[in-house]
Order: C-alpha cells, then structure tokens, then sequence
C-alpha cells in the first residue's frame, strides 16, 4: 500500500467516484431492462416467422439477455466499490483538510506533505517558568494533529488499494462478457458526432427552448470519452505533455464550433440543474475547452517522441474567443486594450451588458473545469489579461464614457477574480504575464508586464493576485539537480518572481509611470491585501535580492536584480521593493521577518563552515531590512504624517518582523535556525504571531529595549541586534546546538539560571552588562572568544567585521543617496525614486561574495 500525500488528498475530488458508482449501478440496470424488453420483442416478432431465422433470432436474444446479466454483476462490483470507498476516501479527505488547517492556521504549526507537524517555538528565555508549559502545549497538540493526519492518510492509502482490487476485478469480469472493459474510456467519437450534438444544442438556444433530455444524454455519454486516460493524466500532471485520440480532438472542436458559446453555457447550465452525474457532465464539458485549448495535449508523437496535432487557442470557436479576448480601451489611456469599445451595434451601455453577462456566462461554466485540467499557454495569457484589464477600468473609476453606468457591479468583480484564477492554473501562462516573455504565440505583440499587472497591484483585494503568484512561493525552493522537472519548476518560479520585483522597481515603465512611487504612497498605492500576497511570492528571494548564490538560497531563476552593472545586481531596486512592501503591515511582517531570519542563518552557516564572505549576505539583509522601513517611515512623514507616529509605526513592523524571523527560523533553541535552510526554511503562511492561540505572556514577550527602541530621543538603532555581540552569540549558539561547544564550558554570565542553554542575546547582554565584578566580565569575553576559537572557529573577527557592515555600509550608503553635503530626507526619497539611482554606478553590491 502506498501512503498519498497531503497534497495529493487535497486535489482529489472523491465525490466523483460515488457519483460514477451510482452512475455504473444505474447503467447496469438499465442494459438488463433494455435486453429484457428487446428479447420480448423478438419473441413476439419470431412467432411470425419460419424456419431457422426465428431461432436464430431467439437464441441472439436469451445470448445478448445473459450477457446484459454478467455484465450487471460487474457493474455492480464496480459500482459498489467506487461507492463505499469513495464515500471512504471523501470522509479521510474532509478529515485531514480540516485537521491540517486547524494546525496551521489556527495554531501556527508546519504540516510537512507526509503529515509530520512540527511545532512553532515559543519566543523567550528557557528559564521562564511559563516558556516551557506553553511549548509543552503547542509539542502535545503537533503531536495529535500529526496521529490524526498519518492515521487518515493511511486509511486513504488502504482504501485506494482496496478499490483497484475490486475495480481490477470488475472490469476483468465485464470485459470477459463483452462489456466495454477498460481498455478506452468509452465510445468512439468523430467530428460529425460533436457536429451535430453541436448543433442540436445550438438550435434549441436560438429557438428559446431547453436543450431536449435525450441531446444531453447523448452528450453527457460522449463527454466520458474526451478525457486523459489514466496514464496520460499522470505524466500532464506531472508537467509532461499528453495524447489523446485524432477523433476526439476533433469531436470537440466541432462541438464547440457547431454549439457556439451560448450552447455550451446553455447546456452548463441545464446539466448542473441535474444532479451530481449532471453536475459531472458539466465539469467534463468545461474540461473539454481546457483540453482543446492546450498545447500540451496533442493527438499523436512523431519519430522522436515530439508531440503532434497539439492543442490551440485558435481550436476554440470564436464567439467564446471573443468573451475571452476582447479588452475594449473605452477611450481611456494605459489600458491593455485591443479594440475601443465593446462589440455590438446598439447603444453602448446596451452592448457593455450584453458582453458582461455573457462573459459571466462563459466563465461560471468554464470554472467549473476539475482541478488540474487547466488551459493551454495562450488562453491562460488571455484570461489573465482580461481579469487585469478588468482591475484597470476598475482603477480608473470603472463607468463607460458618456455614461454614469457603473462596471464596478458583483459580476465585474467575479469574472476578473475568476478570469485570473482559470488563466492562472497554466503557471507557464502565469510566468509569461508576470515576466513578459513568452513570444508572440503566447502574448502576442504589444504587452508590456510593467503596465499590465500594475492595476492587479493596486487592487486591496489579493484574491487575483493570489492566483497569480500563489505557485510561486510552492516551487521556489529545490535540491534537484538540473534538467529534472523540480528544477525547471523552481527556474520557472525564480524568473517570474523577479519579473513581479521588477515591476514594482521600476521607476519608468513603458508608459512612463513610476511605478515604484506610484506603489509607495498615494491612491494608487499596493493594495492592502495584495501587497501580502506580493510578499509571499516574493519571501524566498530576499537572498537572491543580496546576491546570494543558489547553493545558498536552494532556489533558481531568480538571477541578478537591479544594479548598474547586469551581471552584479545591485541594492536600489530590492530597497525599492522592501521600502513599498514596509507600506503594508502583514507584508513588512512577511519580508522583513525573512530577510532577518536569513541574516541570522548566516551566522550559524558561518559556524558550521567558516566562510567570513556569509558575514556579507548577513549584514545586506540587515540593511535592507533598517534602510526599508526607515525610508517608508521618512516617506510618510513627507505625505504628512507625525514624525513620531511614523516612527512608532517604523519600530512596531521591526518587532513584528523580528518576532516572525524567530518562528520561521525555529527559535533560537536546538535544532532552531542552524538547521533552518533549505526548501523546508521559508513558510510564509505561519510566519503571523496571530496564529499563535495562546498568547505571549509578559516574561516572554520580546524585549524590543535590544533595539533601541526605547532611547530617549526615539531614535531607531538596528545595530544594536545586529552588533559584532550580536553575530558571536548567534556562532556560539549555533556551536553549542551543533554539539562542537559543551553547555558546561560556557562561562555562567551567558547561560540560564540552571545552565542548562544559552540566554537569548537580550538576556546575557543585560546580565553581561550588569554584572559587578569587572575581572569576571572581562574573563568571560575573553573565555568566549577562546571557546569558539578552540571549537575550529579561528576567523570569527573578520566575519564580524563583514556582518557588522565595515565594508559596505559606506559603500550601501552613498548608492542610495545623491551627491552633496548632507542632504535631507527628502532629497534621498527623490534620489531613490530616480531612474538615475539605478543607472548610477554606486548601485552595484561591490563585496566580492561566496561562490
């Protein structure tokens, strides 16, 4: 028995398996009572007739009777089993989502596919009496939630395996009785078979009536043959391509054709009107435009094993290409338009309703398509582009020319959500919209990602922007190596990743906005929750943005960002995208929490390896980190806002951060942030101190006095947590876990009031500075040093010096300032904010790094 996945549960649709049992069942019956009535009427007919033909007729009757027999008890077999464990697997299902959910987000746990859970780690001093009871707590609950999830997962696993055995038996019984077998998926189509279903649906639209029962029967028949079979299925999910027969390509085509788009949303509709095997049918129909559309499912391969007779856009008829496509620009400037105004030949408004309801239409049916059946590259670019050109009539006050009738209506509102999130299953499709690369077959000629996404940016609602880059942050991170599907994946996330980054760097897109201010401040700043979403996909390249190498950051594809010099990259670009992510509180909460949990990975690396160049990466995110928040800060006290509130607002998203860095990192206890790297390092989605049920009590609650926070002029220090202090405790804290430095040789001042681990760096610093004997203080810096030199450590004041920033902070500092003597805050904001800062040849990160 193999065990699924939680992932792999998450896509199944078990329902479906019921539904095809009662389906079989009912199938079964209904044979028996055809040939029972077929052979009464043959034996009626034969009493007229002489001679051998009567008995001929008879005996083919009371054969075809017997076989209809056999055939039922198969079909009960079979339908009996998809039934019972269908119904089993769908109770698993709804268990292992529920409990999954409720560890995660209701009680901050990490759900690993397997269904191990692991624990946030309590913040504080493993001294607090309180400390160790709320861990106790949250290690008990990770413990039941993951019984609960493997229990279910193995139930899963046993009812998969019980259903083949079942199923296996019960097609080799109806095959050996001459039933349909398993060997194809149904009937065999062809082109004139979808042709006129097509147009028996079609004719019954235009004449205003129902689609007759027996049409949709006949197409609800015809659809169980136009899906993947089994094998085919796997290798398209698993990023290959596909094949299914010449005849049912070219059924479906001809179908859409003949229908039209009002049959198919027509006959959508009337099917989900009929039940679950109804409501199936409809599924498979919308299923069918994905197919046709996709150029990843061809009818055939050539010699070398390349896909023929590929799928394409232009297969589907154009009436429903048009719902999909038209962009009208409504006379307003910077739209991704391609025609003025809505297609029709009545009055405006009249043609803007008609095109709304029945691209509603279009796009309820079409969503109903099953997870995993997604469109080709080229529909995906389109779907996309009409949800964003939907958000961009929305930005622009969303009414008609000459009219006061408003888009800005429910339907508007779902056809962008649910246009964005049908493209945006095509991660290809996805990347090419996010990047602007993709060719003229994908996205045509004239798109430019830097306008086009900019109204998606701005949109408070992230839901859209959720489907568009939701993908990204899941194949980020890999160990494969390269040509492996993993890999590709991870290039594919990198590149789009960089593209979203780019977008909002950018300070003279191609028409002429600066998109970076634009985001930053003003009324068309980030949306609220957009920007978080923004912030997830882009968490797992904050040291790509520093220029960290992949064997570092496990990711690919991201490459160089920014900078003068292409092939260095630079800190203007990433500090505009940290600086417009600082706006929003979760979104600094998110990128900040990382940066500063990879900055202090960075020491423990050091530990562990000895490479002073890691002291770079460390303090670069660190910078990125202090100089973000305090330009957004310096960026609202020039929109007006108090000076002090601003920097209030600036040192609570720092603690916030700080405190998210502890939990992604695992804390500052054994097997915390040393081992915190990797694929399994960033996780975006429990990085919230909210998720935290039980809350934090005042003996663990972060002392921000470490920061600086609480001097008397209300001045923001980072380094005073980033200090050379910080670092050494950070290496000697990675050494004691590593097991390379006993706890027992650790000199008192620096350890709990047990000895058993070592204080948080807040906590010694205090009992470190105030401890009265001077000579005792300074042998136990001196027994530190010696410590971690004797643990193999000898060049630990060079990365210090690194960390600490002595080679760049001079150098950091003048990229993202103009010339001159002292200029204000308001000059760097315009500096910063100025194509010049990018192209100047400051922007670069001039420290030779590892690797």
């Amino acid at each position: 028995m193999t065990t699924p996945t939680i992932p792999q549960v998450e896509s199944w649709n078990p329902r479906t398996l019921a539904t095809a049992g009662s389906a079989i069942k009912t199938a079964g019956i209904a044979l028996t009572d055809r040939l029972a009535e077929v052979d009464l009427a043959v034996d009626r007919s034969a009493r007229t007739w002489k001679g051998d033909a009567s008995a001929a007729a008879s005996m083919r009757a009371v054969s075809e009777v017997l076989t209809a027999t056999a055939s039922k008890r198969a079909a009960d077999t079979v339908g009996d089993a998809l039934i019972t464990q269908g119904e089993k697997i769908d109770a698993y299902r709804a268990a292992i989502l529920s409990t999954r959910d409720a560890a995660v987000h209701l009680n901050g746990m990490s759900v690993a596919p397997d269904g191990t859970v692991t624990s946030p780690t309590v913040p504080g001093a493993d001294d607090d009496a309180l400390r160790p009871i709320l861990q106790g707590r949250l290690d008990r609950q990770a413990t039941d939630f993951q019984a609960s999830l493997k229990e279910n997962l193995a139930l899963c696993g046993s009812a998969l395996t019980t259903l083949r055995t079942k199923v296996d038996g019960g097609l080799a019984d109806l095959e050996e009785h001459g039933g349909p077998g398993g060997a194809g998926l149904g009937a065999v189509l062809s082109g004139e078979d979808g042709k006129v279903v097509g147009a028996q649906i079609r004719d019954a639209v235009d004449g205003g009536e129902p689609i007759p029962a027996d049409v949709l029967s006949d197409l609800t028949e015809d659809l169980l043959a136009t899906g993947l079979e089994p094998a085919q299925l796997q290798a398209y999910l698993n990023g290959g391509t596909a094949t299914i027969p010449a005849s049912t390509q070219q059924y479906l085509k001809e179908f859409y054709n003949s229908a039209g788009v009002d049959g198919f949303t027509t006959a959508s509709q009337q099917l989900q009107s009929q039940g679950p095997a109804g409501q199936q049918a409809a599924a498979s129909l919308a299923n069918g435009v994905m197919v046709l559309s996709n150029e990843n499912v061809g009818t055939g391969r050539d010699a070398d094993g390349s896909l023929t007779g590929a799928g394409s856009y232009e297969h589907l008829p154009q009436d429903m290409r048009d719902l999909i496509a038209t962009r009208p620009s409504l006379g307003l400037d910077g739209l991704d338009s391609n025609v003025l105004t809505y297609p029709g030949d009545g009055p405006s408004v009249d043609d803007h309703k008609d095109f709304v309801e029945g691209q509603t239409k279009l796009f309820d049916a079409m969503s109903l398509a099953e997870a995993g059946s997604e469109p080709g590259a080229k529909m995906s670019t389109e779907l996309i582009r009409q949800g964003m050109h939907a958000a961009s009539i929305e930005a622009h006050g969303g009414a008609l020319p000459f009219s006061d009738v408003p888009l800005d209506n429910s339907s508007h509102v779902e056809n962008l959500e649910k246009a964005i999130e049908l493209g945006s299953r095509n991660t290809d499709g996805a990347h090419a919209i996010l990047t602007g690369e993709g060719g003229p077959d994908v996205l045509g000629s004239g798109y430019h990602a830097d306008t086009a996404v900019m109204p998606l940016l701005q949109r408070d609602d992230g839901t859209a922007m959720a489907s568009l880059t939701d993908w990204i942050a899941r194949d980020a991170h890999t160990t494969f190596p390269e040509g492996t599907p993993e890999y590709e994946d991870s290039v594919r996330a990198g590149s789009a990743a960089r593209g979203l980054a780019e977008i909002m760097a950018s300070t003279e897109s191609s028409d002429g906005t600066n998109n970076y201010t634009t985001l930053l401040s003003g009324e068309g700043k980030i949306g609220e929750g957009t920007a978080s979403q923004v912030a997830e996909a882009l968490a797992p390249y904050v040291g790509d943005m520093t220029g960290m190498t992949r064997d570092l950051t496990q990711t690919n594809g991201f490459g160089e960002f920014g900078g003068a010099k292409d092939y260095i990259g630079g800190p203007v670009e990433p500090l505009r995208v940290f600086t417009v992510l600082d706006s929003e509180e979760q979104a600094s909460q998110i990128i900040n929490g990382t940066a500063l949990a990879e900055s202090q990975r960075m020491d423990r690396l050091f530990a562990t390896t000895g490479y002073t160049e890691l002291g770079d990466q460390a303090y670069r995110l660190q910078w990125l980190v202090d100089h973000g928040l305090s330009t957004e800060m310096d960026q609202r006290v020039q929109d007006g806002l108090d000076k002090q509130e601003a920097a209030d607002a600036r040192n609570s998203k720092f603690t916030a951060a700080w405190t998210a860095g502890q939990i992604v990192a695992g804390g500052m206890g054994p097997g915390g942030i040393a081992v915190a790297a990797g694929s399994e390092f960033l996780k975006p989605y429990v990085l919230s101190v909210d998720d935290l049920e039980t809350p934090l009590s005042r003996e663990i609650t972060l002392d921000d006095s470490a920061f600086g926070f609480d001097s008397g002029n209300g001045e923001y220090v980072s380094s005073d947590w980033g200090s050379a202090g910080f670092r050494t405790h950070n290496v000697l804290d990675a050494l004691v876990n590593t097991g390379e430095v006993g706890i027992n040789d650790v000199p008192a001042v620096y350890k709990n009031d047990d000895g058993t681990a070592l204080l948080p760096y807040s906590e010694a610093r205090n009992k470190y500075v105030n401890e009265d004997d001077m000579l005792q203080r300074a042998r136990a810096a001196d027994a530190i040093s010696q410590i971690i030199a004797h643990a193999g450590v000898s060049n630990l004041d060079e990365y210090a010096r690194n960390a600490t920033g002595d080679e760049q902070r001079d150098v950091l500092a003048a990229a993202i300032r103009p010339d001159g003597n002292n200029p204000n805050s308001e000059a760097i904001l315009d500096w910063l904010a100025s194509d010049e800062s990018a192209r100047d040849s400051r922007n670069t990160w001039r420290v030779e790094m590892y690797g």
